[in-house]
């Protein structure tokens, strides 16, 4: 995870007209999924979360959006270790039930890539959080965003676990957006 920002040419946001109007995330077709290695990274213990929801609203000059999760549904298969994750020494979900992702800029890669700029927002702790994430319109009214990106645990606030989470965690990301009627 990159906290300072990058120093790449980037195109403004009027170079991404896929993703430009008013967007909805589908929650039934998305998902937020995560990889962390355990045991020095001899075990990896998948999960995921299945409760998302959010929009995104890009226009000429600005974008703007959030994905919200609902930190209740973790899901990583073991029902005792969801309960730990759900916990006041990991996500404390009675206090802080979601997690936030908010854009606060889109623009192009010369490389071709589209890249979001915000930040994670995880227990109130705020993280600046750049995301290259690749964009297909296989419709009209359809788009969807995917990226693969590591998160600093620790930075985020979660400091329980030592030893058995690791500091660094794999997330995976897919969004299909639908254009909201207006």
């Amino acid at each position: 995870m990159s906290i300072a920002p990058e120093r790449r040419p980037r195109k403004p946001i009027q170079d991404t007209p896929a993703l430009a109007g008013r967007w909805l995330i589908d929650p039934l077709a998305s998902h937020a999924r995560f990889l962390a290695g355990t045991l020095g990274g001899l075990v990896k213990t998948a999960g995921r979360f299945g409760s998302l929801s959010g929009n995104l609203v890009v226009d000429e000059t600005h974008a703007v959006g959030a994905l919200l999760i609902d930190s209740s549904s973790i899901d990583t298969g073991n029902r005792l270790r969801d309960q730990h994750l759900r916990s006041r020494a990991f996500f404390g979900v009675k206090r802080h039930p979601q997690i936030r992702y908010e854009a606060h800029s889109i623009s192009s890669e010369l490389s071709g890539s589209t890249r979001i700029d915000g930040e994670l927002i995880v227990a109130h702790t705020c993280t600046p959080l750049a995301l290259d994430v690749r964009v297909h319109a296989p419709t009209d009214g359809v788009v969807e965003l995917t990226c693969d990106t590591e998160v600093d645990r620790v930075a985020l606030g979660l400091r329980s676990a030592r030893g058995m989470v690791p500091r660094m965690v794999r997330l995976n990301v897919a969004i299909t957006l639908r254009k909201a009627i207006t």
